[in-house]
């Protein structure tokens, strides 16, 4: 194993234990759409709760696109060792 692949490889694992967090920390969609149809009473809860959302949202994404990268280049790595 190359040190690239190894370093890769580490990010990957990171980035997907990270993700997972942070999706199970995510606050559940249910709530927001009885809000919707009338069903729930505290409909005009936000504040600090919205911003938690938001960063958890944000570091989805962010994680999201880390991982989709260190795959693609853990790829190419893997593949110009082969070749």
């Amino acid at each position: 194993m190359s040190i690239p692949m190894i370093i890769f490889a580490i990010v990957l694992i990171v980035c997907s234990v990270a993700l997972i967090t942070v999706v199970v920390l995510q606050s559940n969609r249910g709530s927001e759409m009885a809000a919707l149809t009338g069903r729930n009473n505290n409909a005009s809860g936000k504040g600090a709760s919205a911003k938690r959302d938001m960063l958890l949202k944000r570091l989805t994404v962010g994680l999201g696109l880390v991982f989709v990268v260190a795959v693609f280049v853990l790829d190419v790595v893997i593949a110009g060792i082969q070749a």
